[in-house]
This record gives structure tokens, sequence and C-alpha cells, in this order.
């Protein structure tokens, strides 16, 4: 088994926004699977995703799609609480089950609902990560800003992929 630290050598966490304009998204998508392969490519091989709808989604599918190909990666799940898609729409929640069905790991870092858990799942991922790729548009505001801020105050190396 390998060590925390190792493991938290080779692993990479997601932070973005839950809002990305359709017109947006195929640029964005190649831009975050053009990020995930080079990051494989320097070595690392655990992603880790916040599971949340948008950025952290699309995340989850390009590693699943990375997999395909390279059967060393791995998916980490990281949901803030167990019900966390619950107020979502039928066909985001299928869709969030499917891909959540796909990841190698989940951390489910709290039972229910509480105002910080989306907070401590974003300190859970910077702690375990040693690289994060963000969509993050500058705004000084919300969980992907907290999330980056984290990360360098850790000086973990950021790359932001917004336009």
């Amino acid at each position: 088994m390998e060590s925390k630290e190792k493991n938290r050598a080779r692993s990479v966490a997601f932070t973005g926004h839950r809002l990305i304009s359709r017109a947006d998204m195929p640029n964005v998508r190649e831009r975050l699977m053009a990020a995930i392969r080079t990051a494989y490519e320097e070595g690392y091989r655990v992603f880790m995703s916040g599971m949340a709808y948008g950025f952290d989604l699309m995340a989850a599918e390009c590693v699943i799609e990375l997999k395909m190909e390279c059967p060393d990666v791995k998916l980490m799940a990281v949901i803030p609480y167990r019900g966390q898609c619950e107020r979502w729409n039928k066909a985001s929640q299928e869709h969030y089950w499917k891909l959540l069905g796909q990841a190698d790991e989940h951390i489910i870092l709290r039972e229910d609902y509480h105002p910080s858990c989306f907070l401590s799942r974003d300190r859970y991922l910077v702690e375990h990560a040693a690289k994060l790729i963000a969509y993050f548009n500058g705004i000084p505001k919300g969980g992907t800003f907290y999330t980056i801020k984290e990360a360098r105050k850790m000086r973990l190396p950021v790359e932001n992929i917004y336009p």
C-alpha cells in the first residue's frame, strides 16, 4: 500500500465554476482534457473531483475517458455530503450516479448537509493534492476562489484553463 504522501504527490484536484456556457463547453472540455493528459505525462495518476455540477463533473468525465487508454489512472470522488445531488434535476442526477459508479474511490465527508460541507470538501481536495487544475474566471468570491486561494497558500501549482 502506498503512503499518503506518495499518493498525494501523484494526485491532482479539480476546482471550477458550476456554470459553463453551452457555447464554451467544447473548448473548455478540450483544454481540460489537454491539462489532464499533461498531468498524466508528468506522473500524476490520481485525479480528485468534488463531483459538483459543472466543471467537476466535466473533469470526472475526462478522467474516465483517459482511463480507457491508461488503466493506471484513478478517479477519486470527494463528496461533501451523501445527498449532494438530491436537488438536481433527474437527468443531472442520473449523470452524477453514472459517473460516481465509474469512480475508483469514494470519499464521503459528511452524511448530511451542513453549511460548511462544501468548504470542507475544497480543503480536503487541496490537502490531498500536489496540483490543482481550475476553471476560474478571476472573480474573488465563491468556492473556486477559496480553493485556489488555499492551494496557493500551500504552494500548490494551479493551472487555470479559463480563457
